[in-house]
């Protein structure tokens, strides 16, 4: 199977940062980002990219990481 986009983590940031916008997230948020950034299927799969952007924003908005 060919993929459309190549396995670059470069061109991963840039492609889910265009689905997110600028995002930050608390120190005690980042470990939750990471996981999901760099473990899950949809963030890892170029074909999933939506999805993981749409994770990451929810994960942003989350009481979790809405509180400072």
């Amino acid at each position: 199977s060919s993929e459309i986009f190549p396995r670059d983590s470069t061109l991963k940031d840039k492609f889910i940062k265009h689905f997110t916008g600028p995002v930050t997230f608390s120190s005690e948020c980042s470990k939750h980002f990471h996981r999901l950034y760099h473990n899950t299927r949809d963030c890892s799969t170029p074909a999933y990219y939506k999805r993981c952007a749409r994770l990451l924003t929810r994960l942003a908005m989350s009481p979790l990481c809405t509180q400072s």
